[in-house]
């Protein structure tokens, strides 16, 4: 990595890297942040939805960073108009639903809202296991690295082998989820892809992420630009504070 005040464009993840799960960034965070919207171009990547997305860094920062939610298949530039979207296709999305039924029922689970579990997002679906909305305490404990979810990935092929059949992958992300996205239209394939858009030097970019691993849905990012590894939002304010030095 570069000395960290070096970069110029700075992508982030939103959960559990600029804030903790479902949830608004911190007040002490946000001067911070603004410092860096204001010196720095500044991209949130996340597999949520634009309005989470938008609930989650506060209006505040509205029209301040580019925004690609739903894994970077929906973008828009700082004022508002869109770079892309690519919805998943009616056949993708039939493919999904029926990889949801099975992971239901892998993981056998009494839930506290059969309601809250699927998100249809137009260029991505997200199945939380226990709930996006369960108390955040319980999603934290429910799987800290990702153990249990790329256990059921494993355990289910033949699942998997439909899903790429149908032009679907599917990742594990956030504290509870499986992410379904169009397939090879990851993050790192978003991320390049604005790279080459803004015509941005990737030497000058670094992305921010608390899934960095393998398996995690940040790994793709891995092999396009530099990243920085984070495990709760402090740490990511630590970092920001050594860019803006």
């Amino acid at each position: 990595m570069r000395p960290a005040n070096e970069y110029r464009h700075i992508f982030f993840d939103l959960d559990k890297t600029l804030t903790k799960s479902r949830s608004p960034m911190e007040p002490s965070h946000q001067e911070l942040f603004q410092r860096l919207c204001e010196e720095r171009d500044v991209t949130i990547i996340t597999g949520g939805t634009l309005a989470q997305m938008r609930a989650q860094a506060t209006p505040r920062f509205n029209g301040m960073y580019i925004a690609m939610p739903e894994s970077g298949n929906h973008a828009l530039a700082k004022d508002e108009s869109e770079l892309w979207y690519e919805p998943l296709t009616p056949t993708q999305l039939a493919a999904i639903k029926q990889a949801v039924e099975e992971l239901k029922t892998y993981f056998n689970l009494t839930v506290k809202d059969e309601n809250d579990l699927v998100e249809e997002r137009g260029a991505q679906v997200g199945y939380s296991v226990i709930g996006y909305h369960e108390d955040i305490e319980k999603k934290y404990a429910f799987d800290p690295g990702d153990v249990k979810r790329r256990a059921a990935l494993n355990a289910l092929p033949d699942m998997v082998q439909r899903l790429d059949a149908a032009e679907v992958e599917v990742v594990p992300a956030g504290t509870t989820t499986f992410n379904f996205i169009p397939k090879g239209k990851d993050k790192g394939h978003n991320v390049a892809r604005l790279i080459e858009c803004m015509g941005w030097a990737k030497e000058d970019c670094v992305y921010v992420g608390d899934a960095l691993f393998p398996g995690g849905n940040d790994e793709s990012v891995m092999n396009v630009i530099d990243t920085k590894s984070v495990d709760v939002p402090e740490d990511t304010f630590k970092f920001v504070e050594e860019i803006l030095s």
